[in-house]
């Protein structure tokens, strides 16, 4: 599958997002209430679980498609127009071995690559959940979700990265990330390395409970702390 995006702009101002958080600390909760992302705007998921199947985002109905093709129609079509729409890719029968669910997630990316468009009135929106599961270094994402990452915004693409842990994913999603949202963390070397990129203590992340978290925007020292309110 080989999809190029077009006029690169980088007069754009787009930066992307990470959310890290053990499970059920609200890392998909913030994806909605962070407001980085509208009710109006056009969004993908990669969503190998069916966590948004035939469900909503932000009030609007998510389009669930199991086949690439699918998904590269679906995504193509609405990217011709002015519309919001909500799209996701959720294969029938997820493969087991991390190889194959990473080979699976690079091909979705390249989808969403191809997508690109320097002069197109909507930032197209790439919502990728666990890519704990899809990485394999700590270091460089020698891949294209790095190229994502590190040249999307002159394509008009935003990628927002969700994980259940932050010591285990490469430097480029937390480098190229300006936005990170923390929530609570279960073991000590994602603590460490949360404490670290957030510029607040081990001991402020470990305090943290369920739907609370620490939300930094760009550049340093920009972090305040917050939770969810039902």
């Amino acid at each position: 599958m080989s999809l190029s995006p077009i006029n690169p702009n980088d007069k754009l101002s787009i930066t992307h997002a990470l959310y890290a958080g053990a499970t059920g600390s609200g890392k998909s909760v913030a994806t909605r209430k962070m407001k980085l992302i509208k009710a109006t705007d056009q969004v993908v998921f990669w969503d190998l679980y069916g966590q948004y199947k035939e469900g909503e985002f932000l009030g609007r109905q998510v389009r669930t498609y199991s086949t690439l093709k699918g998904f590269l129609m679906a995504v193509h079509a609405g990217r011709k127009t002015k519309q919001g729409f909500k799209i996701a890719f959720t294969p029938n029968n997820p493969p087991k071995d991390k190889s194959s669910i990473r080979k699976l997630f690079l091909e979705v990316c390249a989808i969403v690559w191809g997508m690109g468009n320097g002069k197109h009135p909507k930032t197209l929106h790439f919502i990728a959940e666990e890519i704990n599961r899809v990485t394999v270094s700590s270091g460089d994402e020698d891949s294209i979700y790095g190229e994502l990452l590190e040249a999307g915004r002159k394509f008009n693409l935003m990628v927002h990265s969700v994980s259940q842990r932050l010591a285990p994913i490469p430097n480029t999603v937390i480098s190229m990330s300006g936005y990170k949202w923390v929530g609570c963390q279960n073991l000590v070397s994602d603590v460490e390395r949360v404490a670290k990129e957030l510029q607040v203590t081990a001991a402020d992340i470990m305090a943290l409970n369920k739907l609370e978290y620490y939300f930094k925007g760009e550049g340093f020292g920009n972090v305040k702390k917050g939770k969810f309110r039902f």
